[in-house]
């Protein structure tokens, strides 16, 4: 895909060459300006294709989370489209709340990439053209056999007291200018070219600029299902009132818990030295509600626990929809067999002998049962549902049995909900049965 701020695709596919040869030659980017305390952040995201759902902000996420590995507090993000008075609004709004303000997008050669105009107006000051940018821009197209087109000498105006970005990568050069002390930077929307800049110049610029060389912030997510926010709270609430650093933060999602500890310290060993023994308290409070940590996956924690007992899964579901498979199925070398779902629960009746309509527990068990025989060293897991309208929502009755190979658990449950949010729901508590069966058998 050709994106309309690069030359073309040529352009893109040299740039790994050319990245070798610019980065022994790069300046540092200068800090101007004494240190001062600690930032709260404000990133910004510039295109209307952000509000129109066209594309997803990646670089926020990206940016937020380098941020908050060099110590600083991000505090607000917002995306604002391409309306010149909203960006005014936007930075306006940021300064006032903010003392370091980065924003993305906006920085291309056509008339809706107003950034720069947007931060010269805010600071007060004119536009002026750099020959230095102009030059590299244009290099840039010749290196490639390509003519600058006019509209790219737009890229080579910053505003009138600002630090320019050198951006070996792409044609849109960043700057950093100071609003009242406190500096805006500005990084172009691209990702491949936001991550540059930021890894070669803007990170370490920013230690310098907030002395934050002996302070990161390193952090450890533990991963929680079976369990609800609320309980969680109730069983660690003391933990998390106890410390200040490590901070510890509580995330939900539909069937999962997410438990952020957060430490700062003058290097990783030592924020981890901080983390480990809160860590420690709180999965001796919530035990094996704890499925994993960090980048792991219900699935694949499940995928992995089959695996190291070599054993093997059949999967047959109702109401999820064959979801529970599909995320087996994307976890890497999956341990599924075979994947069987059906439209309807009183299907089950018709191909397992002895079921009823509606089933019980311990029919669905057999049915688990019937699934681990049909492989070798098998264990079968069976999901089943009886979904009824409840005013405007749903009402599901769910049973869930993992058997087979030393494997037996069951668990069954009610709940309210939208039909997308129950299928949800009894993916995740349909893997967790699975896991939990694995770790310890009844």
């Amino acid at each position: 895909m050709v994106c309309s701020r690069c030359p073309g695709t040529a352009v893109r596919a040299a740039y790994r060459h050319h990245h070798r040869e610019t980065a022994k030659k790069e300046e540092k980017l200068p800090v101007l300006i004494s240190p001062i305390s600690l930032p709260v952040c404000e990133i910004i995201t510039i295109g209307s294709e952000l509000l129109l759902g066209q594309i997803q902000d990646t670089n926020s996420t990206f940016l937020a989370a380098e941020l908050a590995k060099i110590g600083v507090d991000v505090r607000f993000r917002t995306s604002v489209g391409d309306s010149f008075e909203d960006m005014l609004m936007a930075l306006r709004t940021a300064l006032d709340r903010s003392n370091l303000v980065i924003t993305t997008g906006g920085l291309g050669p056509t008339e809706d990439d107003l950034t720069r105009e947007a931060v010269a107006k805010v600071s007060g000051v004119r536009l002026v053209f750099k020959k230095d940018l102009m030059d590299q821009i244009e290099e840039i197209f010749s290196r490639y056999g390509y003519r600058m087109p006019d509209s790219n000498k737009k890229q080579a105006y910053i505003p009138e007291g600002a630090q320019a970005i050198d951006n070996p990568v792409g044609t849109a050069p960043g700057f950093v200018k100071e609003v009242d002390g406190k500096p805006v930077i500005c990084l172009p929307g691209v990702p491949r070219e936001l991550k540059y800049l930021w890894n070669n110049k803007v990170a370490e610029w920013i230690r310098n600029r907030f002395a934050l060389e002996k302070s990161i912030v390193t952090y450890r997510v533990l991963k929680a299902a079976g369990i609800g926010e609320s309980k969680v709270d109730t069983l660690i609430g003391d933990i998390i009132r106890k410390y200040q650093n490590p901070n510890i933060g509580l995330l939900a999602s539909p069937g999962e818990i997410k438990i952020r500890i957060t430490a700062e310290a003058r290097d990783e060993g030592d924020a981890l030295r901080l983390i480990e023994p809160v860590e420690q308290e709180i999965r001796a409070r919530l035990g094996n509600k704890i499925f994993g940590a960090d980048q792991e996956t219900l699935e694949g924690v499940v995928n992995r626990l089959l695996r190291d007992r070599g054993l093997s899964a059949t999967v047959l579901e109702t109401f999820t929809c064959g979801k529970i498979a599909e995320r087996l199925l994307v976890a890497g070398e999956s341990a599924v067999r075979e994947s069987v779902v059906f439209r309807e629960y009183t299907d089950l009746a018709r191909r397992f002998p002895g079921v009823e309509n509606p089933p019980s527990i311990d029919q669905v068990t057999s049915v688990a049962q019937s699934l681990a025989t049909w492989y070798e060293r098998g264990v079968g897991l069976a999901v089943v549902g009886f979904v009824r309208k409840q005013g405007d929502g749903c009402l599901l009755d769910g049973l869930v049995a993992a058997a087979g190979e030393g494997v037996e658990k069951t668990y069954s449950w009610t709940m309210g909900g939208d039909p997308a949010m129950l299928r949800q729901r009894g993916t995740v508590i349909g893997l967790n049965t699975l896991r939990l069966g694995l770790i310890s058998p009844e």
